[in-house]
Order: structure tokens, then C-alpha cells, then sequence
């Protein structure tokens, strides 16, 4: 009935992978559709947290990811009006994870390496997910290519929006935030201007903030930007010299080498399962940028349902996959979510004093927090 595919994954992106090659490592034959005629090289995620780490070295994936990428081991808040600092050390976590530290780099950097480490024709190209039907013994998908795919089971990871939440009638709660982003691009060493800064630092005034991030061949500037500013006027030069010069004035005539804007969308599914159908990464959830934990999430998602779908393939209960489905949500509905809109809701003038103020025990709860450690392996199975 099935030929050789117990799983069907929609989506090609690092969580389709990574959910692949977790189950091909237990033994579980899979194919993953992609819309696409190839991976994506859009700039998308570029944090890649410690629990991350443990999972992409467990699946024998992370070797590729080390050259060339950034190690922060240490985040920076600093109050450029009064010149007050906060930092914590990421090493504060070396008791829990192998890896006590962020790693920067683009996602499209680990996607060829997953797809490199999955058997030969694993992955159909140019085959999105069109139509669905499924009954108690398994799982139909038609693809645009016009091939059509039969499996025990399948899993949405085709992002937020891909077809398969869709047409499995799962809903979600999805809305824009307020404010829009303008990422600046500069060749410049920021740790040259700002004493103290490793690879990520936020700055502060009394009213506003500035984030820096260090990637393998530039640095980003992030500043939220008014709702009712337009992109161009965002862009423009004049304004663009001016939000640096409000946070790094020693820098304000530095190369920009890029330059955009982008929306940020905040979305929860309201179920991961429909009948055979599952959801993980971008088509179950979207949170805000701040933190970088969203891509994150879905590797979890990914490497916890693999571990789950392995023991029901095998013959155990069915309904592991219904308690996988409701800790993944719970953890996006009370945890993920309120997490990363706090780290965007407060007053910019209390951050630094905030963080200043944390003891050594908080400092450790606040980068587990961070880091997702207190999140990754929920939904594991027992």
C-alpha cells in the first residue's frame, strides 16, 4: 500500500530536513515534496542556539555549519545615552549543553548539508503539495508535477504558506506586528567602535533600541521602524545615517553594503494534528525575529516528532502522536510566543538596568531561556 514511504514531508527547508534525515537515521523511509526546483537561498533565520547544535551534531550535520560561521559566546546591552552596560556569558551553560554558545549563520548553509546526508532521491523537486485525502490506513498527496504519494503519515513543514495546513483544515491565529524592520549591512568590524561586543549586542535610549548582529562576512543593524513610515523612507540614505548615528555615532559613516525591509508576522496553528496529518516549523508557528528562536522551535518540533513517529511506526499507541501534537502547541502557546513578545514590549530605558540587576542564578535561568534548553525536548516521548 505504501511502496516505500512510511512518512510524506511537504517543505524542503532546514525543519523538512532535519524531520527527514531524524527519521532516516531511525530506519523510517520518507519523501520530502518541494515546491521549489531547488533548496531556497533566500536570507532568512541565522541563529542557531545551543539545543540546536546538540541536535544538528547528533544527526552528523554540524561539521559543515562550524567553518566560516560566528561563535557569541557573550550578549552586550548597553545604554548609549548614559553609557550603563549589562552582559552575560553564555558559558554559564556548560554544565547542560556541549555547544554554550550561539552559532551565527545562514540557514541556507545547513539546508545542502541535510539534504546531502538524506539517500539519493529522497527529496522531489518541483513537486508542491495540491490536494489531500486521507483515511484510516494512510495518507494521499498530488503534487503540481502531477505525481501522486501515499504514506502512513504526513507532515506539513512547507513554511506558513504552504498547502498542506490548509488542506488538512487546520486554522491559525495569524497577525502582522505593529511595527516593520529596517536591516542595514556593513563590512565594518563593530567590535573596532563598541568596547565589549562579541557578536550580539542590543543598544538602547530612552526611547528606542538598535540590535547588532555578526555574521561570517558583515554585520546586521536592525531598528524597528514606525508603522506608518514607508519602506522607501526607511531606506533612504538620510534616514538610514541617522538611526546610526542615534546608536553608534563613532560609526556613522560606515560602508552600508545591503539594505531592507521586511514585515513580521506573529502565528499559531491551532492544532499540529489533523487526523494523519501534522504540522512543524513555520506552518505551526511564527513569533517574532527578536532572539532568533523560531527556526530554532522548528528543529525541535522536528527532532521530537521524529522520535515520536519512530515508536508509533513501530507499534506503539497512536495517541503519542496526539500528546506530541498538544506539548509542540503548548510550548508555542505559553512559552515561545509570550517569550519573544516580551523581549519587544518593554520600555527600551529598563533593559539594561534589567539585565545589570540579574544575580548569578538569574543570569543562568535567563540564557536557558534564551537558548531554549527549557524548551527543546518538550514532546519527547518517555
Amino acid at each position: 500500500m505504501y511502496g516505500e514511504t512510511e512518512v510524506l514531508i511537504a517543505g524542503a527547508g532546514p525543519v523538512g530536513l532535519t524531520l527527514a534525515l531524524a527519521l532516516t537515521h531511525r530506519g523510517v523511509a520518507v519523501r520530502v515534496l518541494e515546491k521549489r526546483e531547488g533548496l531556497s537561498t533566500a536570507s532568512r533565520a541565522s541563529t542557531f542556539h545551543p539545543p540546536t547544535l546538540d541536535a544538528l551534531e547528533e544527526l552528523g550535520v554540524l561539521a559543515p555549519l562550524l567553518p566560516g560561521g560566528v561563535r557569541v559566546d557573550r550578549i552586550l546591552w548597553q545604554r548609549v545615552d548614559t553609557g550603563a552596560q549589562a552582559g552575560i556569558d553564555l558559558g554559564i551553560l556548560g554544565a547542560e549543553t556541549g555547544f554554550p554558545f550561539r552559532w551565527h549563520r545562514e540557514q541556507q548553509d545547513l539546508t545542502p548539508a541535510l539534504l546531502a546526508a538524506l539517500p539519493t532521491g529522497s527529496v522531489r523537486f518541483g513537486a508542491g503539495v495540491t490536494a489531500l485525502t486521507q483515511d484510516a490506513a494512510g495518507v494521499t498527496l498530488r503534487a503540481t508535477d502531477g505525481s501522486t504519494h501515499r504514506a502512513r503519515y504526513a507532515v506539513g513543514c512547507d513554511g506558513a504558506s504552504g498547502a498542506l495546513r490548509g488542506l488538512a483544515g487546520i486554522e491559525a491565529e495569524t497577525n502582522d506586528y505593529a511595527h516593520r524592520v529596517l536591516r542595514l549591512l556593513t563590512p565594518l568590524d563593530l567590535r573596532d567602535v563598541l568596547p565589549g561586543l562579541d557578536g550580539l549586542g542590543y543598544l538602547f535610549d530612552e526611547t528606542g533600541s538598535c540590535s547588532l548582529l555578526r555574521m561570517p562576512e558583515n554585520w546586521r543593524l536592525i531598528f524597528r521602524i514606525a508603522p506608518e513610515m514607508s519602506d522607501r523612507d526607511a531606506m533612504a540614505e538620510a534616514h538610514a545615517r541617522a538611526r546610526i548615528a542615534r546608536f553608534l555615532p563613532a560609526a556613522a559613516e560606515m560602508e552600508i553594503s545591503g539594505r531592507d525591509v521586511y514585515g513580521v508576522t506573529r502565528a499559531m496553528a491551532t492544532a499540529y494534528r489533523a487526523g494523519r496529518v501534522l504540522l512543524a516549523g513555520d506552518a505551526a508557528h511564527l513569533t517574532n525575529t527578536r532572539g532568533g528562536m523560531n527556526m530554532n522551535a522548528g528543529i525541535h518540533d522536528a527532532m521530537t516528532l521524529a522520535a515520536t513517529l519512530d515508536l508509533v511506526l513501530g507499534g506503539e499507541p497512536d495517541r503519542l502522536l496526539q500528546d506530541w501534537a498538544d506539548a509542540r502547541l503548548a510550548v508555542v502557546r505559553d512559552a515561545l510566543l509570550p517569550r519573544t513578545d516580551s523581549r519587544v514590549a518593554g520600555n527600551p530605558a529598563d533593559e539594561v538596568a534589567r539585565m545589570a540587576a540579574l544575580s548569578q542564578d538569574g543570569q543562568r535561568i535567563w540564557a536557558r531561556q534564551a537558548s531554549m534548553l527549557d524548551l527543546a525536548r518538550i514532546g519527547m516521548p518517555r
